[in-house]
């Protein structure tokens, strides 16, 4: 069953799938704690393997649009003629101690950023963006309209920009 639910989302093949698979049963596991037991578990499981898909999916597109480091990498042109001039070195995408230590520190601005929210725009962030829950799961599982969920969150973003970008001109003032 849980198979069939992500092929649709795996495109290079068997090992994919079964790496899906596997991402499938490790969210059950970690999930399994908020199931409620009155609803269909099949329904349950499903939902999870669809997410993961959508995931699989988000992560395949960030790389093909450069988003994500696979790695370094190096051609071989060794063809086997006298003229060859050995391999070529392609550059990286591997990002430099500036990139690294900007990226820290964004981070941080970001975290700080979060922890000045409200307990409830926090919660509502995580469920949105971490959980990827729509707006409609969140509405259902808080038991509020959908759309006031859908102001409140954009509220809460509001928020979250205003506090960041706060951060951002307190650390041009320290420096």
């Amino acid at each position: 069953m849980i198979e069939r639910a992500v092929t649709r989302y795996s495109g290079r093949g068997p090992g994919d799938r079964e790496d899906m698979v596997q991402d499938v049963f490790l969210q059950l596991f970690h999930a399994l704690r908020s199931y409620d037991a009155s609803k269909p578990l099949e329904a349950y499981i499903l939902e999870i393997a669809r997410r993961v898909g959508i995931s699989r999916l988000r992560k395949d597109s960030a790389l093909k649009r450069g988003g994500m480091n696979p790695g370094p990498v190096s051609l071989n042109t060794d063809r086997g003629s006298e003229g060859d001039e050995g391999p070529i070195d392609v550059p990286s995408r591997e990002r430099n101690q500036e990139d690294s230590l900007i990226n820290a520190q964004e981070t941080t601005r970001l975290k700080s950023a979060l922890a000045r929210l409200s307990e409830s725009c926090r919660k509502l962030l995580f469920l949105r963006y971490d959980r990827s829950l729509s707006y409609k799961e969140i509405a259902v599982q808080l038991a509020v309209n959908e759309g006031a969920l859908r102001v409140r969150v954009q509220r809460c973003l509001s928020a979250l920009a205003a506090t960041y970008a706060e951060g951002a001109t307190q650390g041009a003032r320290d420096r």
